[in-house]
Protein backbone atom coordinates (compact mmCIF):
# COMPACT_ATOMS: atom_id res chain seq x y z
CA UNK A 1 0.00 0.00 0.00
CA UNK A 2 1.81 3.39 -1.05
CA UNK A 3 1.71 6.82 1.06
CA UNK A 4 -0.99 8.06 -0.89
CA UNK A 5 -3.17 5.01 -0.75
CA UNK A 6 -2.55 4.74 3.35
CA UNK A 7 -3.25 8.43 3.91
CA UNK A 8 -6.63 8.30 1.94
CA UNK A 9 -7.88 5.11 4.21
CA UNK A 10 -6.44 6.58 7.36
CA UNK A 11 -8.70 9.90 6.98
CA UNK A 12 -11.83 7.83 5.81
CA UNK A 13 -11.09 5.45 9.19
CA UNK A 14 -11.16 8.38 11.17
CA UNK A 15 -14.10 9.84 9.98
CA UNK A 16 -15.57 6.67 10.24
CA UNK A 17 -14.74 5.83 13.66
CA UNK A 18 -15.18 9.24 15.28
CA UNK A 19 -18.53 8.38 16.35
CA UNK A 20 -19.62 5.47 18.01
CA UNK A 21 -23.23 3.71 17.97
CA UNK A 22 -25.01 2.26 15.25
CA UNK A 23 -23.36 4.41 12.56
CA UNK A 24 -21.31 2.98 10.37
CA UNK A 25 -18.99 4.00 7.34
CA UNK A 26 -18.77 3.86 3.51
CA UNK A 27 -15.82 2.08 1.74
CA UNK A 28 -15.18 6.30 0.88
CA UNK A 29 -15.16 6.94 4.81
CA UNK A 30 -18.66 8.87 4.79
CA UNK A 31 -21.09 8.42 7.51
CA UNK A 32 -24.22 6.17 7.05
CA UNK A 33 -27.03 4.71 8.95
CA UNK A 34 -25.88 1.55 10.59
CA UNK A 35 -26.10 -1.77 8.86
CA UNK A 36 -26.75 -4.25 11.63
CA UNK A 37 -26.22 -8.40 10.79
CA UNK A 38 -28.25 -10.47 13.79
CA UNK A 39 -26.52 -13.54 14.79
CA UNK A 40 -27.56 -16.73 16.26
CA UNK A 41 -27.41 -20.30 16.99
CA UNK A 42 -29.18 -23.79 16.32
CA UNK A 43 -28.46 -26.84 17.63
CA UNK A 44 -28.27 -29.29 14.62
CA UNK A 45 -28.75 -33.22 14.66
CA UNK A 46 -29.12 -35.88 12.27
CA UNK A 47 -31.93 -35.16 10.46
CA UNK A 48 -35.32 -36.67 11.12
CA UNK A 49 -39.41 -36.55 11.03
CA UNK A 50 -40.97 -35.39 14.04
CA UNK A 51 -42.58 -38.58 16.03
CA UNK A 52 -42.43 -41.02 17.91
CA UNK A 53 -40.69 -44.26 17.75
CA UNK A 54 -38.27 -46.38 19.16
CA UNK A 55 -35.52 -44.47 20.09
CA UNK A 56 -38.25 -42.21 21.53
CA UNK A 57 -39.65 -44.48 23.54
CA UNK A 58 -36.56 -45.44 25.03
CA UNK A 59 -35.33 -42.12 26.12
CA UNK A 60 -39.11 -41.85 28.03
CA UNK A 61 -38.61 -44.82 29.89
CA UNK A 62 -34.88 -43.98 30.99
CA UNK A 63 -35.42 -40.39 32.25
CA UNK A 64 -38.30 -37.49 32.19
CA UNK A 65 -35.47 -35.52 31.63
CA UNK A 66 -34.83 -33.67 28.10
CA UNK A 67 -31.79 -34.37 26.52
CA UNK A 68 -30.63 -35.51 22.93
CA UNK A 69 -29.60 -39.19 22.07
CA UNK A 70 -27.74 -39.94 19.31
CA UNK A 71 -24.56 -42.73 18.34
CA UNK A 72 -20.50 -41.54 17.76
CA UNK A 73 -19.61 -42.97 14.61
CA UNK A 74 -18.12 -45.79 16.10
CA UNK A 75 -21.57 -46.79 17.71
CA UNK A 76 -21.51 -45.68 21.45
CA UNK A 77 -24.58 -44.18 22.12
CA UNK A 78 -24.58 -41.09 24.15
CA UNK A 79 -26.95 -39.18 25.68
CA UNK A 80 -26.39 -35.87 26.48
CA UNK A 81 -27.64 -34.54 28.89
CA UNK A 82 -25.91 -30.66 29.00
CA UNK A 83 -24.31 -29.51 26.24
CA UNK A 84 -23.68 -25.29 26.58
CA UNK A 85 -21.16 -23.06 25.01
CA UNK A 86 -20.51 -19.31 25.60
CA UNK A 87 -19.87 -18.28 21.63
CA UNK A 88 -19.71 -14.65 21.03
CA UNK A 89 -19.89 -13.14 17.55
CA UNK A 90 -16.50 -10.76 17.29
CA UNK A 91 -16.58 -9.41 13.95
CA UNK A 92 -17.18 -9.88 10.12
CA UNK A 93 -14.29 -10.63 7.89
CA UNK A 94 -14.28 -8.23 4.41
CA UNK A 95 -13.61 -10.16 1.63
CA UNK A 96 -9.80 -9.97 0.56
CA UNK A 97 -10.44 -7.68 -2.44
CA UNK A 98 -12.97 -5.19 -0.72
CA UNK A 99 -12.52 -2.05 0.05
CA UNK A 100 -13.99 -2.24 3.47
CA UNK A 101 -11.39 -4.92 4.47
CA UNK A 102 -8.59 -2.41 3.44
CA UNK A 103 -10.47 0.28 5.46
CA UNK A 104 -10.72 -2.22 8.54
CA UNK A 105 -6.93 -3.33 8.49
CA UNK A 106 -6.17 0.56 8.75
CA UNK A 107 -9.18 1.18 11.51
CA UNK A 108 -7.35 -1.40 13.86
CA UNK A 109 -3.61 -0.05 13.44
CA UNK A 110 -5.34 3.31 14.39
CA UNK A 111 -7.89 2.80 16.80
CA UNK A 112 -9.37 0.13 19.08
CA UNK A 113 -12.69 1.46 18.31
CA UNK A 114 -13.05 -1.24 15.20
CA UNK A 115 -12.93 -4.32 16.83
CA UNK A 116 -14.25 -2.78 20.03
CA UNK A 117 -17.92 -2.15 17.40
CA UNK A 118 -17.94 -5.29 16.73
CA UNK A 119 -17.75 -7.48 19.50
CA UNK A 120 -21.34 -8.88 21.18
CA UNK A 121 -22.19 -9.15 24.58
CA UNK A 122 -19.39 -8.02 27.62
CA UNK A 123 -17.02 -9.91 30.20
CA UNK A 124 -17.02 -12.70 27.81
CA UNK A 125 -21.33 -13.57 28.46
CA UNK A 126 -23.16 -14.42 25.33
CA UNK A 127 -25.74 -11.47 25.37
CA UNK A 128 -29.22 -13.35 25.52
CA UNK A 129 -26.87 -16.34 27.63
CA UNK A 130 -25.26 -19.74 26.69
CA UNK A 131 -26.05 -21.69 23.87
CA UNK A 132 -27.59 -25.17 25.05
CA UNK A 133 -27.69 -27.69 22.39
CA UNK A 134 -30.14 -29.65 24.44
CA UNK A 135 -33.25 -27.84 24.53
CA UNK A 136 -33.63 -27.49 21.04
CA UNK A 137 -34.37 -24.04 20.64
CA UNK A 138 -32.19 -20.89 19.05
CA UNK A 139 -30.01 -18.31 20.87
CA UNK A 140 -29.73 -15.26 20.21
CA UNK A 141 -26.33 -14.04 20.17
CA UNK A 142 -26.63 -10.34 19.72
CA UNK A 143 -26.02 -7.65 16.51
CA UNK A 144 -22.88 -6.74 14.42
CA UNK A 145 -22.24 -3.50 13.24
CA UNK A 146 -20.27 -3.34 10.05
CA UNK A 147 -19.39 -1.17 7.46
CA UNK A 148 -20.71 -1.40 3.81
CA UNK A 149 -19.01 -3.79 2.06
CA UNK A 150 -18.70 -7.08 0.83
CA UNK A 151 -17.94 -10.26 3.60
CA UNK A 152 -17.13 -13.28 3.38
CA UNK A 153 -16.85 -14.88 6.98
CA UNK A 154 -17.65 -14.37 10.22
CA UNK A 155 -15.07 -14.74 13.25
CA UNK A 156 -16.57 -15.70 16.76
CA UNK A 157 -14.77 -16.66 19.40
CA UNK A 158 -15.33 -19.21 21.99
CA UNK A 159 -14.96 -17.79 25.73
CA UNK A 160 -15.07 -18.27 28.97
CA UNK A 161 -18.52 -17.45 30.75
CA UNK A 162 -20.35 -16.46 33.30
CA UNK A 163 -22.00 -18.77 36.57
CA UNK A 164 -25.61 -20.45 36.17
CA UNK A 165 -27.64 -22.20 38.43
CA UNK A 166 -27.36 -25.97 38.99
CA UNK A 167 -29.99 -27.71 36.65
CA UNK A 168 -31.11 -31.68 37.97
CA UNK A 169 -30.30 -34.46 35.04
CA UNK A 170 -30.49 -38.45 35.21
CA UNK A 171 -31.66 -38.35 39.07
CA UNK A 172 -28.27 -36.19 39.41
CA UNK A 173 -27.89 -32.51 40.09
CA UNK A 174 -25.27 -31.06 37.11
CA UNK A 175 -23.43 -28.12 37.28
CA UNK A 176 -24.47 -25.89 34.64
CA UNK A 177 -22.23 -23.26 35.29
CA UNK A 178 -19.98 -21.79 32.96
CA UNK A 179 -17.82 -19.53 34.93
CA UNK A 180 -13.98 -19.58 33.60
CA UNK A 181 -15.78 -22.36 31.32
CA UNK A 182 -16.36 -21.86 27.18
CA UNK A 183 -17.98 -25.27 26.90
CA UNK A 184 -19.54 -27.52 29.81
CA UNK A 185 -20.82 -30.70 28.45
CA UNK A 186 -22.18 -33.78 31.03
CA UNK A 187 -22.63 -37.03 28.25
CA UNK A 188 -23.74 -40.81 29.79
CA UNK A 189 -22.32 -43.24 27.16
CA UNK A 190 -23.06 -46.97 26.73
CA UNK A 191 -19.91 -48.67 26.01
CA UNK A 192 -20.97 -51.93 24.84
CA UNK A 193 -22.96 -50.51 21.90
CA UNK A 194 -20.44 -50.38 19.59
CA UNK A 195 -21.47 -53.01 16.30
CA UNK A 196 -24.94 -53.31 17.68
CA UNK A 197 -27.95 -51.87 15.31
CA UNK A 198 -29.94 -48.97 16.66
CA UNK A 199 -32.94 -51.05 17.99
CA UNK A 200 -30.44 -53.13 20.14
CA UNK A 201 -28.42 -49.54 20.88
CA UNK A 202 -31.73 -47.71 22.24
CA UNK A 203 -32.40 -50.99 23.83
CA UNK A 204 -29.36 -50.77 26.18
CA UNK A 205 -28.95 -49.72 29.65
CA UNK A 206 -26.09 -50.90 30.83
CA UNK A 207 -24.01 -46.84 30.83
CA UNK A 208 -21.78 -44.49 32.77
CA UNK A 209 -22.01 -40.59 33.01
CA UNK A 210 -19.20 -37.80 33.20
CA UNK A 211 -19.00 -34.19 33.28
CA UNK A 212 -16.29 -31.69 31.53
CA UNK A 213 -15.93 -28.09 31.38
CA UNK A 214 -13.52 -26.85 28.92
CA UNK A 215 -11.50 -23.52 30.74
CA UNK A 216 -8.35 -23.36 28.48
CA UNK A 217 -7.98 -19.86 26.75
CA UNK A 218 -10.77 -18.06 24.41
CA UNK A 219 -10.97 -19.35 20.81
CA UNK A 220 -10.91 -17.58 17.75
CA UNK A 221 -13.07 -19.76 15.12
CA UNK A 222 -13.34 -18.68 11.37
CA UNK A 223 -17.12 -19.67 9.86
CA UNK A 224 -17.15 -18.76 5.62
CA UNK A 225 -19.97 -18.03 4.25
CA UNK A 226 -20.55 -19.89 0.83
CA UNK A 227 -21.85 -17.22 -0.69
CA UNK A 228 -20.40 -13.94 0.21
CA UNK A 229 -22.91 -11.20 1.80
CA UNK A 230 -22.88 -7.75 -0.10
CA UNK A 231 -23.74 -5.29 2.68
CA UNK A 232 -24.99 -1.35 1.47
CA UNK A 233 -27.72 0.58 0.02
CA UNK A 234 -29.75 -2.07 -0.95
CA UNK A 235 -29.39 -4.18 1.93
CA UNK A 236 -28.48 -2.69 5.52
CA UNK A 237 -29.61 -6.00 7.18
CA UNK A 238 -28.59 -9.64 7.28
CA UNK A 239 -29.20 -12.01 9.47
CA UNK A 240 -26.43 -15.06 10.21
CA UNK A 241 -27.03 -18.51 11.20
CA UNK A 242 -24.44 -20.77 13.36
CA UNK A 243 -26.03 -24.20 13.20
CA UNK A 244 -24.23 -26.34 16.08
CA UNK A 245 -23.83 -30.19 15.03
CA UNK A 246 -23.21 -31.43 18.89
CA UNK A 247 -23.69 -34.94 17.49
CA UNK A 248 -19.66 -34.93 16.71
CA UNK A 249 -18.37 -33.35 19.51
CA UNK A 250 -17.15 -36.41 21.21
CA UNK A 251 -15.22 -38.02 18.34
CA UNK A 252 -12.17 -39.71 19.56
CA UNK A 253 -13.14 -38.66 23.14
CA UNK A 254 -12.30 -41.22 25.75
CA UNK A 255 -15.05 -40.58 28.03
CA UNK A 256 -13.11 -42.68 30.53
CA UNK A 257 -11.33 -39.59 31.37
CA UNK A 258 -12.64 -37.19 29.85
CA UNK A 259 -13.60 -35.10 33.33
CA UNK A 260 -9.84 -34.89 34.62
CA UNK A 261 -8.30 -34.69 31.24
CA UNK A 262 -6.66 -31.78 29.44
CA UNK A 263 -5.98 -32.79 26.47
CA UNK A 264 -8.77 -34.96 26.43
CA UNK A 265 -11.37 -31.38 26.85
CA UNK A 266 -9.03 -30.02 24.46
CA UNK A 267 -10.08 -32.67 22.15
CA UNK A 268 -14.12 -31.83 22.64
CA UNK A 269 -13.22 -27.78 22.55
CA UNK A 270 -11.44 -28.83 18.60
CA UNK A 271 -14.08 -30.79 17.75
CA UNK A 272 -17.08 -28.13 19.31
CA UNK A 273 -15.18 -25.30 16.93
CA UNK A 274 -14.97 -28.16 13.86
CA UNK A 275 -19.26 -28.41 14.48
CA UNK A 276 -20.24 -25.08 13.77
CA UNK A 277 -21.67 -24.11 10.56
CA UNK A 278 -22.35 -20.61 9.26
CA UNK A 279 -25.13 -20.11 7.19
CA UNK A 280 -26.43 -16.49 5.54
CA UNK A 281 -30.92 -15.74 4.96
CA UNK A 282 -29.38 -15.94 1.40
CA UNK A 283 -28.09 -19.52 1.71
CA UNK A 284 -30.31 -23.32 2.50
CA UNK A 285 -29.02 -24.99 5.11
CA UNK A 286 -28.64 -28.53 4.05
CA UNK A 287 -29.30 -31.41 6.63
CA UNK A 288 -29.38 -34.88 5.07
CA UNK A 289 -29.81 -38.53 7.34
CA UNK A 290 -29.10 -41.85 5.31
CA UNK A 291 -29.51 -45.58 6.36
CA UNK A 292 -28.25 -48.57 5.07
CA UNK A 293 -30.38 -51.15 4.48
CA UNK A 294 -30.51 -54.96 3.26
CA UNK A 295 -34.03 -55.67 2.23
CA UNK A 296 -35.45 -53.37 4.75
CA UNK A 297 -33.73 -53.95 7.65
CA UNK A 298 -30.62 -52.13 9.20
CA UNK A 299 -27.41 -53.27 7.45
CA UNK A 300 -25.67 -54.35 10.54
CA UNK A 301 -21.74 -55.98 10.28
CA UNK A 302 -22.50 -59.82 10.70
CA UNK A 303 -25.62 -59.55 10.30
CA UNK A 304 -28.02 -62.37 8.38
CA UNK A 305 -30.44 -61.27 6.07
CA UNK A 306 -33.20 -63.83 4.53
CA UNK A 307 -34.96 -63.94 1.50
CA UNK A 308 -32.49 -62.24 -0.76
CA UNK A 309 -32.12 -62.44 -4.64
CA UNK A 310 -33.88 -64.56 -7.09
CA UNK A 311 -33.98 -67.67 -5.43
CA UNK A 312 -35.11 -66.21 -1.51
CA UNK A 313 -31.14 -66.83 -0.15
CA UNK A 314 -29.81 -65.80 3.24
CA UNK A 315 -26.72 -63.72 3.13
CA UNK A 316 -24.58 -62.57 5.96
CA UNK A 317 -23.25 -58.43 5.82
CA UNK A 318 -20.03 -58.07 6.21
CA UNK A 319 -19.89 -54.20 4.61
CA UNK A 320 -21.43 -51.56 2.86
CA UNK A 321 -19.69 -48.35 1.90
CA UNK A 322 -19.94 -45.86 -1.04
CA UNK A 323 -18.67 -42.27 -1.71
CA UNK A 324 -21.47 -40.22 -3.47
CA UNK A 325 -19.87 -36.63 -4.45
CA UNK A 326 -21.34 -33.44 -6.57
CA UNK A 327 -24.28 -32.98 -4.75
CA UNK A 328 -26.46 -30.52 -6.34
CA UNK A 329 -30.54 -29.54 -5.60
CA UNK A 330 -32.42 -29.09 -8.69
CA UNK A 331 -35.64 -26.92 -9.86
CA UNK A 332 -37.40 -25.93 -12.84
CA UNK A 333 -35.02 -22.97 -13.35
CA UNK A 334 -32.00 -25.20 -13.26
CA UNK A 335 -29.51 -26.67 -11.06
CA UNK A 336 -27.21 -25.16 -7.87
CA UNK A 337 -24.48 -26.88 -6.16
CA UNK A 338 -24.26 -27.95 -2.45
CA UNK A 339 -21.14 -27.14 -0.83
CA UNK A 340 -20.51 -30.12 2.12
CA UNK A 341 -19.21 -29.32 5.54
CA UNK A 342 -16.13 -31.31 6.81
CA UNK A 343 -16.78 -33.77 9.33
CA UNK A 344 -14.18 -34.43 12.69
CA UNK A 345 -14.47 -38.10 11.78
CA UNK A 346 -12.27 -37.62 8.28
CA UNK A 347 -15.30 -38.70 6.47
CA UNK A 348 -15.78 -35.74 4.00
CA UNK A 349 -13.84 -33.77 1.65
CA UNK A 350 -14.86 -30.83 0.42
CA UNK A 351 -12.53 -28.47 -2.27
CA UNK A 352 -12.64 -25.81 -4.26
CA UNK A 353 -14.00 -27.20 -6.98
CA UNK A 354 -15.74 -31.06 -5.78
CA UNK A 355 -17.01 -32.45 -2.45
CA UNK A 356 -17.21 -35.88 -1.85
CA UNK A 357 -18.41 -37.65 1.06
CA UNK A 358 -17.50 -41.59 2.70
CA UNK A 359 -20.75 -43.05 3.68
CA UNK A 360 -21.71 -46.33 5.30
CA UNK A 361 -19.69 -48.47 7.31
CA UNK A 362 -16.79 -46.29 6.20
CA UNK A 363 -13.34 -48.23 7.37
CA UNK A 364 -14.76 -51.71 6.66
CA UNK A 365 -16.57 -54.15 9.51
CA UNK A 366 -12.97 -55.77 9.89
CA UNK A 367 -12.06 -52.33 11.44
CA UNK A 368 -10.46 -52.07 14.85
CA UNK A 369 -11.69 -48.61 14.94
CA UNK A 370 -15.36 -48.41 13.34
CA UNK A 371 -16.79 -45.26 11.73
CA UNK A 372 -20.39 -45.58 10.72
CA UNK A 373 -20.82 -41.94 8.85
CA UNK A 374 -24.83 -41.90 8.54
CA UNK A 375 -25.00 -38.25 8.06
CA UNK A 376 -24.04 -35.18 6.08
CA UNK A 377 -24.85 -31.32 6.26
CA UNK A 378 -24.14 -28.61 3.47
CA UNK A 379 -25.14 -24.93 2.22
CA UNK A 380 -26.99 -24.18 -1.34
CA UNK A 381 -28.49 -20.68 -2.56
CA UNK A 382 -31.35 -20.11 -1.27
CA UNK A 383 -34.45 -20.96 -2.93
CA UNK A 384 -37.26 -23.92 -3.08
CA UNK A 385 -36.11 -27.26 -5.10
CA UNK A 386 -37.72 -30.52 -6.24
CA UNK A 387 -35.01 -32.94 -6.46
CA UNK A 388 -31.90 -33.48 -4.52
CA UNK A 389 -29.18 -35.09 -6.80
CA UNK A 390 -25.94 -36.48 -6.54
CA UNK A 391 -23.36 -39.32 -8.15
CA UNK A 392 -22.43 -42.15 -6.94
CA UNK A 393 -18.86 -42.30 -7.37
CA UNK A 394 -15.80 -40.08 -7.37
CA UNK A 395 -15.06 -37.17 -10.04
CA UNK A 396 -12.78 -38.26 -12.25
CA UNK A 397 -9.70 -35.89 -11.25
CA UNK A 398 -10.21 -37.28 -7.87
CA UNK A 399 -10.69 -41.22 -8.48
CA UNK A 400 -6.90 -41.66 -10.19
CA UNK A 401 -5.57 -39.53 -7.77
CA UNK A 402 -2.90 -41.60 -5.07
CA UNK A 403 -4.60 -43.25 -2.40
CA UNK A 404 -1.46 -42.77 0.45
CA UNK A 405 -1.26 -39.13 -0.01
CA UNK A 406 -4.60 -38.39 -1.37
CA UNK A 407 -6.83 -36.42 1.65
CA UNK A 408 -9.80 -38.34 3.97
CA UNK A 409 -11.79 -39.62 3.33
CA UNK A 410 -9.85 -40.93 -0.36
CA UNK A 411 -7.05 -42.21 0.94
CA UNK A 412 -8.79 -45.42 2.38
CA UNK A 413 -7.31 -48.13 1.07
CA UNK A 414 -10.28 -50.74 1.60
CA UNK A 415 -11.73 -48.99 -1.15
CA UNK A 416 -8.79 -48.71 -3.31
CA UNK A 417 -8.49 -50.66 -6.47
CA UNK A 418 -5.30 -49.45 -8.20
CA UNK A 419 -3.90 -46.07 -9.54
CA UNK A 420 -5.25 -47.20 -12.87
CA UNK A 421 -9.07 -47.91 -11.78
CA UNK A 422 -9.49 -45.84 -8.92
CA UNK A 423 -11.48 -46.39 -6.60
CA UNK A 424 -14.32 -48.51 -5.53
CA UNK A 425 -17.78 -46.20 -5.57
CA UNK A 426 -19.63 -48.70 -3.75
CA UNK A 427 -18.81 -51.91 -2.09
CA UNK A 428 -21.02 -53.94 -0.29
CA UNK A 429 -19.02 -57.53 0.51
CA UNK A 430 -21.00 -60.40 2.44
CA UNK A 431 -20.96 -64.12 2.07
CA UNK A 432 -23.63 -66.51 0.92
CA UNK A 433 -24.32 -70.12 1.03
CA UNK A 434 -21.96 -71.91 -1.88
CA UNK A 435 -23.88 -73.72 -4.95
CA UNK A 436 -27.18 -72.89 -4.37
CA UNK A 437 -27.85 -76.48 -4.44
CA UNK A 438 -30.23 -76.70 -1.29
CA UNK A 439 -28.17 -79.04 0.33
CA UNK A 440 -25.62 -76.92 2.36
CA UNK A 441 -25.25 -77.44 5.92
CA UNK A 442 -27.96 -76.02 7.98
CA UNK A 443 -27.87 -74.47 11.40
CA UNK A 444 -30.72 -72.50 13.91
CA UNK A 445 -29.99 -68.53 13.54
CA UNK A 446 -30.27 -66.93 16.33
CA UNK A 447 -28.89 -63.32 15.34
CA UNK A 448 -30.59 -63.30 12.34
CA UNK A 449 -32.05 -59.65 11.75
CA UNK A 450 -35.31 -58.11 11.84
CA UNK A 451 -35.85 -59.85 15.56
CA UNK A 452 -37.85 -57.94 18.21
CA UNK A 453 -35.21 -56.68 21.50
CA UNK A 454 -36.41 -56.44 24.63
CA UNK A 455 -34.68 -54.92 28.11
CA UNK A 456 -34.57 -58.90 28.90
CA UNK A 457 -32.44 -59.76 25.99
CA UNK A 458 -32.82 -60.75 22.31
CA UNK A 459 -36.29 -62.52 21.40
CA UNK A 460 -36.51 -64.06 17.73
CA UNK A 461 -39.48 -62.99 16.27
CA UNK A 462 -39.00 -67.04 14.52
CA UNK A 463 -36.74 -69.58 14.04
CA UNK A 464 -35.19 -69.59 10.38
CA UNK A 465 -32.83 -72.25 9.45
CA UNK A 466 -29.75 -70.65 8.12
CA UNK A 467 -27.17 -72.66 5.68
CA UNK A 468 -23.64 -72.87 6.39
CA UNK A 469 -22.69 -68.83 4.97
CA UNK A 470 -18.80 -69.43 3.95
CA UNK A 471 -19.03 -68.22 0.07
CA UNK A 472 -18.53 -64.46 -1.06
CA UNK A 473 -20.41 -62.41 -2.85
CA UNK A 474 -19.34 -58.93 -3.57
CA UNK A 475 -21.07 -55.85 -5.48
CA UNK A 476 -18.42 -53.86 -5.74
CA UNK A 477 -18.94 -50.78 -8.07
CA UNK A 478 -15.67 -49.19 -10.17
CA UNK A 479 -14.40 -47.41 -13.34
CA UNK A 480 -13.03 -49.75 -15.87
CA UNK A 481 -11.72 -50.20 -19.48
CA UNK A 482 -9.35 -47.71 -18.36
CA UNK A 483 -5.74 -47.24 -19.95
CA UNK A 484 -2.56 -45.32 -19.42
CA UNK A 485 -0.52 -46.61 -22.47
CA UNK A 486 2.03 -48.44 -20.50
CA UNK A 487 -0.50 -51.49 -19.32
CA UNK A 488 0.46 -51.02 -15.88
CA UNK A 489 -1.29 -50.39 -12.55
CA UNK A 490 0.55 -48.02 -10.74
CA UNK A 491 -0.40 -45.01 -13.06
CA UNK A 492 -2.99 -42.98 -13.76
CA UNK A 493 -5.27 -43.83 -17.30
CA UNK A 494 -4.35 -41.18 -19.96
CA UNK A 495 -7.94 -40.13 -20.14
CA UNK A 496 -11.49 -40.94 -18.81
CA UNK A 497 -12.35 -44.82 -18.45
CA UNK A 498 -14.67 -46.24 -21.14
CA UNK A 499 -16.76 -47.71 -18.65
CA UNK A 500 -16.94 -44.67 -16.26
CA UNK A 501 -19.35 -45.94 -13.96
CA UNK A 502 -20.51 -43.02 -12.38
CA UNK A 503 -24.23 -42.67 -11.69
CA UNK A 504 -26.77 -39.88 -11.09
CA UNK A 505 -29.25 -40.12 -8.49
CA UNK A 506 -31.89 -37.76 -8.27
CA UNK A 507 -34.25 -37.84 -5.42
CA UNK A 508 -37.42 -36.09 -3.80
CA UNK A 509 -36.20 -33.24 -2.31
CA UNK A 510 -38.92 -31.93 -0.14
CA UNK A 511 -39.46 -35.01 1.58
CA UNK A 512 -35.48 -34.93 2.19
CA UNK A 513 -35.90 -31.39 3.79
CA UNK A 514 -38.61 -32.61 5.84
CA UNK A 515 -36.14 -35.13 7.77
CA UNK A 516 -37.29 -38.90 5.88
CA UNK A 517 -33.43 -40.13 5.27
CA UNK A 518 -32.28 -41.77 1.76
CA UNK A 519 -32.14 -45.34 2.47
CA UNK A 520 -29.58 -47.66 0.56
CA UNK A 521 -30.79 -50.87 0.39
CA UNK A 522 -28.74 -53.46 -1.62
CA UNK A 523 -31.80 -55.85 -2.14
CA UNK A 524 -33.63 -54.36 -5.21
CA UNK A 525 -30.24 -54.44 -6.89
CA UNK A 526 -29.44 -58.08 -6.35
CA UNK A 527 -33.74 -59.32 -7.08
CA UNK A 528 -33.25 -60.54 -10.38
CA UNK A 529 -29.29 -62.85 -9.59
CA UNK A 530 -29.38 -66.50 -7.59
CA UNK A 531 -26.28 -64.81 -5.29
CA UNK A 532 -25.07 -68.56 -4.42
CA UNK A 533 -24.21 -69.42 -7.90
CA UNK A 534 -21.12 -67.68 -9.80
CA UNK A 535 -19.95 -68.24 -13.11
CA UNK A 536 -16.20 -70.22 -13.19
CA UNK A 537 -13.15 -67.81 -13.63
CA UNK A 538 -15.35 -64.82 -12.47
CA UNK A 539 -15.11 -62.58 -9.63
CA UNK A 540 -17.07 -63.65 -6.75
CA UNK A 541 -20.68 -61.82 -7.11
CA UNK A 542 -20.48 -58.31 -9.86
CA UNK A 543 -17.24 -56.04 -9.47
CA UNK A 544 -17.79 -53.87 -13.00
CA UNK A 545 -15.69 -55.79 -14.93
CA UNK A 546 -17.47 -55.93 -18.32
CA UNK A 547 -18.43 -59.67 -19.31
CA UNK A 548 -18.85 -61.05 -15.97
CA UNK A 549 -22.85 -62.37 -16.24
CA UNK A 550 -23.60 -61.41 -12.64
CA UNK A 551 -23.41 -57.75 -13.55
CA UNK A 552 -25.79 -57.94 -16.11
CA UNK A 553 -28.82 -57.32 -13.74
CA UNK A 554 -26.84 -55.55 -11.04
CA UNK A 555 -24.79 -52.74 -13.14
CA UNK A 556 -27.95 -51.58 -15.27
CA UNK A 557 -30.19 -51.83 -11.48
CA UNK A 558 -27.14 -49.17 -10.47
CA UNK A 559 -28.59 -46.90 -13.81
CA UNK A 560 -25.65 -47.48 -15.70
CA UNK A 561 -25.07 -49.55 -19.22
CA UNK A 562 -23.32 -52.76 -18.99
CA UNK A 563 -21.00 -54.20 -21.52
CA UNK A 564 -21.80 -58.08 -21.41
CA UNK A 565 -19.94 -58.24 -24.77
CA UNK A 566 -18.06 -55.77 -27.22
CA UNK A 567 -21.34 -56.31 -29.17
CA UNK A 568 -24.01 -56.36 -26.51
CA UNK A 569 -24.49 -53.81 -24.65
CA UNK A 570 -27.16 -53.84 -21.72
CA UNK A 571 -29.11 -50.70 -21.27
CA UNK A 572 -29.48 -48.63 -18.07
CA UNK A 573 -32.72 -48.85 -15.90
CA UNK A 574 -33.90 -46.99 -13.53
CA UNK A 575 -31.97 -47.24 -10.30
CA UNK A 576 -32.80 -49.57 -7.24
CA UNK A 577 -30.04 -48.93 -4.53
CA UNK A 578 -31.41 -45.14 -3.45
CA UNK A 579 -35.09 -44.60 -2.43
CA UNK A 580 -36.36 -41.95 0.41
CA UNK A 581 -37.44 -43.26 3.11
CA UNK A 582 -40.14 -43.13 6.12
Amino acid sequence: MNATTFNTLRAGAIACFAVLGLNACSDTGEREEGISIAVKATPLATAHTHGHDAADAAIAKHSEAAYATFRRSDGVRIDLQLGLLNLVPIELEACPSSAAARLLQVARQLSPIASAQAHAGHDGEAPEGAISVTQGEDTDLGTLIAAPGRYCALIVELQPGAAAKNIAKHGDELDASLAGASINVAPCYYPATVGLSDAEANAATAHACTQAKYTGEARRVRLSLMTPITLGADQRAADLTIAVRFEEWFEGVDFATLSGSATQQARVADNVAASLQLVSNAENLVNLAFKLEVGGQEAKCGGIYHGLGSTSQALSMQGFRFYASEFALENAAGSVPVTLATKPNGTVYQGADAGVVLLGHAQGCDSTVPVRNLALTGTAPAGEYERLCFTLGVPFELNHSDVATAPTPLNVTGLGWNWLYGRMFLRFDSLVAGGGDGGAHMEMATASVGSKHGEGGHEPEAEAETPELTQNFFVHLGSTGCSNGASEFGAAPDSECVYPNRSRICLSYPQIAAGHPIVADIAPVISELDITVNTADTAPGCMSFPGDPECTTIIPKLGLDFALSPDNLIPRREQALFTVGE
